[in-house]
């Protein structure tokens, strides 16, 4: 999920976060953790805070640990647990990654979605409404002739992905993308 809003840096918006609960009696907060990279919430970052349609506020991060797999956040100014509070149920966003500093074959499932899906040879296999990574694998949600089709999203299958081309090369096998394949 992205968000434009009016923020200090004028960033994307990213994310990464959903605040759970508050934790003790200092205005910690536990926050489930949303992103593939969580790695990038640290002491001294500058976060959003808001709805899903983007961040409202802003603030520091004075410290983070990992917590039965979820954030455990203080934030700088913030030592009173009333004060986070109101703070569940609301989203915690970090500035985009550019793309070129993304791990190779890694794209935003904004970037993603709308993308057009063809075959190695041209062929016209729908296009991305969305991506799943619910499971251990992440998919591309590929809607084609009115019906959505899970394709593991794995190089051996998602051979390229263009967005500035606004098309995804799919190397389908027999039977992902046609449910009335039978091989007898």
């Amino acid at each position: 999920m992205t968000a434009n809003a009016n923020n200090p840096s004028g960033h994307e918006w990213l994310v990464v976060g959903a605040v759970r609960k508050p934790h003790g009696v200092h205005g910690d907060v536990l926050v489930a953790i949303l992103t593939d990279f969580p790695e990038r919430l640290q002491t001294g970052v500058q976060f959003g805070l808001g709805p899903e349609t983007g961040p409202e506020s802003f603030h520091e991060v004075h410290h983070v640990r990992f917590h039965k797999g979820s954030w455990l956040l203080g934030v700088a100014g913030v030592r009173d647990r009333d004060a986070v509070e109101g703070w569940r149920g609301l989203f915690l966003f970090l500035p985009a990654q550019s793309l070129d500093e993304l791990p190779e074959g890694y794209h935003y499932e904004h970037h993603l979605v709308g993308l057009a899906c063809r075959s190695p040879e041209g062929e016209p296999l729908g296009e991305v409404i969305a991506l799943d990574t619910d499971g251990p694998q992440a998919r591309l949600v590929v809607r084609r002739g009115g019906r959505d089709f899970l394709v593991p999203y794995v190089p051996e299958i998602v051979t390229e992905v263009d967005p500035d081309g606004g098309v995804v090369t799919i190397d389908a096998p027999a039977g992902l993308l046609d449910d009335d394949f039978i091989e007898a």
